[in-house]
């Protein structure tokens, strides 16, 4: 996998699309360098990242264990044709509020979600530091 990713949304990242199992995910990163399980009391999910990439995945075991949403913390990534990360809040917002993605909303203290894509950006000292988004 190339650094250089394009997130879809609703789909996927280039290399690692939304429904991946686990073994198709290893066959295209390898091992992760650290799993977690998470219980969130109704189901498992499964956490496997990737520091060095800067990218986190979620298999959850209401969908069979399959990627269901995915973190990048990578300012080589970019989402719909920018590169996101390292962004001020102001200016990230502006660009995302002219893509036809839905409406943003503010998401605890330091996240923007747009709920209509599932995409959710979450920022430190005011620069996008996160981007999680998920299968539609």
């Amino acid at each position: 996998m190339s650094k250089a990713q394009q997130i879809m949304l609703g789909k996927g990242l280039a290399d690692l699309p939304f429904g991946a199992t686990r073994s198709e995910v290893e066959a295209v990163l390898n091992v992760p360098d650290e799993r977690d399980e998470v219980d969130l009391g109704d189901e498992i999910s499964e956490a496997w990242h990737y520091w060095d990439l800067g990218i986190s995945l979620n298999f959850d075991e209401s969908e069979d264990f399959q990627l269901t949403t995915i973190e990048v913390a990578s300012p080589e990534v970019t989402l719909l044709g920018k590169k996101v990360i390292g962004m001020k809040r102001e200016e990230a917002q502006a660009f995302l509020d002219t893509q036809k993605i839905g409406p943003s909303k503010v998401e605890a203290s330091r996240g923007l979600a747009y709920e209509d894509v599932e995409l959710t950006l979450w920022f430190n000292g005011g620069e996008c530091a996160e981007i999680q988004f998920s299968k539609m």
